[in-house]
């Protein structure tokens, strides 16, 4: 049985592969430092140190992705060669550290390039204790960016609008580097600007050109007395601050129920 599942945490990719093998029904632990590459042009190439936290030799693949993202923050990893690192492959014994070498050779371009190298961690070669368990090997993901020529930061919050009870907006980046996106917190005002709600999201990575989209739900106690809706936006570069008027009729009307 093979099953997977991901998740997001911090600036990480997470993702778990289960195996049923023989041994104990524990994850293997290990460490990647930092969580984050950044190259420029004064530091083409930098290192990051894998270790084996664990009791049991451990196993490592890494390979190397370009990462970009649509309108909506879905990201897309492609395989490519863009990047030189070494090595590509490792064995850790328990409590064993190595580094990994990463380099870009092309020139910086008008525009922020971004990268993943995924760290897998391997079955196994030898069978371990005969009984039956659960091995869970883990996949991390490392941002790699490399810098443009000029850095332009810029964030924008767009299309704020409350439709059926809910509040959409978009969160989108024209600069040529990305951000972070903390969290966004939303409030919403009655006619004299007193707050009635407030909620808040968390964030992601907003690519160069990219936006994130986001949805947060109205509670409908006091849906129907929001007349303006404010947002702020909390980034690794700064705060960002929006509001919109609410347009009615229609605003809190809930969604219609399939017959």
């Amino acid at each position: 049985m093979r099953t997977r599942h991901s998740r997001r945490v911090g600036g990480l990719f997470l993702a778990a592969l289960v195996w049923v093998l023989p041994g104990r029904g524990s994850a293997a632990a290990f460490e990647v430092n930092p969580v984050r590459l950044e190259l420029d042009g004064e530091s083409r190439a930098v290192a990051m140190t894998i270790r084996n936290q664990s009791m049991e030799t451990q196993r490592f693949q890494i390979s190397a992705h370009t990462w970009s993202q649509d309108g909506d923050g879905r990201a897309t990893l492609q395989p490519t060669q863009e990047l030189f690192f070494f090595p590509s492959m490792m064995t850790l014994g328990p409590g064993e550290s190595r580094p990994v070498r990463v380099g870009i050779s092309s020139a910086p371009l008008e525009v922020e390039r971004s990268f993943r190298l995924i760290v897998e961690e391997l079955p196994p070669l030898q069978p371990t204790a005969p009984t039956m368990g659960l091995k869970v090997l883990t996949r991390v993901s490392i941002p790699v960016f490399v810098a443009p020529v000029r850095k332009e930061a810029q964030s924008r919050i767009e299309g704020i609008d409350l439709k059926a009870s809910t509040f959409h907006f978009r969160v989108h980046n024209p600069g040529t580097v990305n951000f972070f996106v903390k969290q966004a917190r939303v409030r919403g005002l009655d006619g004299q600007g007193r707050r009635l709600m407030e909620q808040t999201q968390a964030g992601w990575y907003v690519l160069p050109g990219g936006a994130q989209a986001f949805a947060v739900a109205a509670p409908p106690d006091v849906c129907g007395k929001i007349r303006a809706v404010e947002v702020q936006l909390e980034t690794d570069r700064g705060l960002v601050v929006q509001s919109a008027p609410v347009s009615l009729p229609g605003a809190c009307a809930d969604v219609a129920t399939p017959k």
